[in-house]
């Protein structure tokens, strides 16, 4: 990686604004929601019940990632293009973005899952919370391993929305993007065929094996992300 790709990954941070306001926006809500059971709970009006369930703050950050992959390719290349930026550092500066994102969010969701949502659930939450750290089973290994998981599988999803947002204004985008509805359509209502799409999901998220999982979803990305170098030397300004 150069000097310049480098650049480009800081302009990219800089111009995703949306991506920051609407994320910011999301965990808003979500924190007026937790006031608001505080409040109720000061006044004894809601105490815990068993049935309360929220969302882990911490997965809200997932948003930031999944609409910056969709924002950067969609609106900051344009930019760079004309402001004389290169291709190739542009395709290298994304994926710098990315890897970033995803251990920032990584990292930051694990301190909220064992300290505010922890709180959260213990004071006011008995049905606990929608956290992919406990649902998909990776703090199974601790929460160094989880981390990793966490980030393989961010990284992953980065690299798969900017590649199928990058080529939506081609005939291909659309075919990939049929192409998916049509497997997911088709491989699970058909019993012989659900067992390929099962294993593909274990594969990347639910795997025993945290080397395995976090292998695959590395390797996937790259090659995934790849892809993007022929689409963006051909891409119109």
């Amino acid at each position: 990686m150069n000097s310049k790709s480098f650049v480009v990954a800081k302009i990219n941070f800089r111009n995703i604004k949306t991506a920051y306001l609407l994320t910011g926006i999301a965990m808003a809500l979500a924190l007026i929601q937790s006031i608001v059971f505080i409040i109720l709970a000061v006044f004894d009006i809601n105490p815990n019940g068993p049935d309360n369930m929220t969302t882990s703050f911490g997965n809200y950050l997932f948003l930031l990632l999944i609409l910056s992959a969709i924002f950067v390719p969609s609106k900051n290349f344009r930019k760079m293009m004309n402001l004389g930026g290169k291709r190739a550092d542009f395709f290298k500066g994304c994926i710098i973005n990315y890897a970033i994102m995803a251990a920032i969010i990584s990292f930051v969701s694990l301190i909220l899952f064992y300290t505010y949502d922890k709180y959260m659930v213990a004071e006011f939450y008995g049905g606990g919370t929608l956290d992919v750290l406990y649902w998909f089973r990776w703090l199974d290994n601790g929460p160094v391993v989880a981390f990793f998981r966490q980030f393989a599988f961010l990284f992953l999803l980065a690299a798969v929305v900017h590649t199928l947002t990058a080529v939506q204004d081609k005939w291909y985008g659309w075919a990939a993007d049929v192409l998916i509805v049509a497997i997911i359509s088709v491989f699970t209502p058909v019993a012989a065929l659900r067992p390929a799409l099962v294993w593909f999901f274990n594969l990347i998220i639910f795997h025993s094996n945290a080397a395995v999982q976090i292998g695959a979803c590395v390797i996937l990305a790259l090659l995934v992300y790849s892809l993007n170098k022929p689409v963006f030397a051909r891409k119109a300004i």
